[in-house]
């Protein structure tokens, strides 16, 4: 565009269609973080039992019973350092937003904001990836960092009882005959049994939710009641509110305990550069927040990075071609560290 020197202008604030980054999973069921300077860490788990102390006669000696075992798990964090570069170039460009012949617009200013920007945008990546890894940590058990020179698999052992697949008429879109509050009935009462803690928080994909709220067994139907349009019975209440974070509260299934909630986020995938839901639209996911999960950080492999650190910023120069390198490493690992506190069922 060219732009006549005599010409009045105006110029409107930068319109910049960023995504920000949501991080609903990691609020809510990773709020501890943990920092090492070791490439692994390991965790001791150990297993509880619903133990009776046993009956014995006053006048007999006290009865021996068995210390609790426990297991060691190892896991090594995944690394990223997403890296950008800026040359001359760039800086002498007008950026967006910058007025023409703005006093404080010289080259080292735009350097500075230049910089800024661009550890702005990998920390939100890195954020979202942390996100991802705990999507799939808790939709899944698993964790797979496939990347360049990477090829690797975390495994956090969920039981395969914690990851039901519905099928046949059991699925949700069978709205006549699927009993979707009779499967979280089910699942909440598993989890409390394996985990001693009982779910108080359902998230559901947005196809989970749709055909949740289209069960006869949810809403009713010209010959059957629902559980929502029972008279003066608090079963259960639909209530929807928006939230931060592209979360939507649907309410409270009072008889279970529950709060159902969906939310709405995507990323691009690195295979095939196509969005996919952070919470995949066929699957329900049980759990609660008092659970122990862990955002875990790894030792930064720089000879630089000098203490632990969720991130460490780097830059340097190269003369020929000049240009400013600026990277930002970190090794995440988000770990549900108690895998019997979640459940995760395919239900369409």
């Amino acid at each position: 565009m060219s732009v006549d020197l005599f010409d009045t202008r105006t110029m409107l604030e930068i319109i910049e269609q960023r995504k920000l980054v949501r991080t609903f999973l990691l609020n809510t069921f990773f709020r501890t973080t943990v920092k090492f300077n070791t490439e692994s860490v390991d965790v001791d788990i150990v297993k509880g039992r619903r133990r009776l102390a046993p009956f014995v006669n006053p006048r007999r000696e006290g009865k021996v019973i068995e210390k609790r075992g426990f297991t060691t798990r190892s896991y090594k964090p995944a690394y990223v350092k997403p890296k950008m570069v800026t040359t001359a170039e760039d800086i002498l460009k007008r950026q967006p937003g910058n007025i023409i012949y703005s006093p404080n617009s010289g080259p080292a200013q735009m350097a500075a904001e230049e910089l800024g920007r661009n550890l702005g945008e990998m920390d939100e990546m890195i954020t979202r990836r942390e996100e991802w890894m705990a999507a799939q940590a808790l939709t899944t058990g698993k964790v797979l960092v496939v990347g360049e020179g990477v090829d690797d698999e975390l495994d956090f052992l969920f039981s395969s009882t914690h990851l039901p697949i519905l099928t046949g008429t059991d699925l949700w879109s069978d709205h006549t005959n699927a009993t979707p509050l009779d499967d979280l009935k089910l699942w909440k009462r598993l989890v409390s049994k394996d985990s001693g803690i009982a779910p108080s928080i359902c998230v559901m994909g947005l196809s989970a939710i749709d055909n949740f709220l289209k069960c006869d067994q949810v809403m009713g139907s010209a010959t059957k009641q629902g559980v929502f349009n029972m008279i003066n019975v608090q079963m259960g209440r639909i209530n929807p509110q928006i939230l931060p974070d592209g979360v939507i509260y649907y309410g409270s299934l009072q008889e279970l305990g529950l709060d159902v909630y969906t939310y709405e986020e995507w990323y691009v995938d690195d295979n095939d550069d196509i969005e996919y839901p952070m919470m995949p639209d066929n699957k329900v996911l049980l759990g609660n927040p008092s659970a122990r999960s862990t955002r875990l950080y790894g030792a930064i492999k720089d000879l630089d990075a000098l203490a632990p650190a969720a991130r460490f910023p780097k830059s340097w120069k190269e003369n020929d071609p000049s240009a400013r390198l600026v990277m930002l490493q970190s090794a995440p690992l988000m770990a549900p560290l108690q895998p019997d506190a979640f459940l995760c069922a395919d239900v369409i």
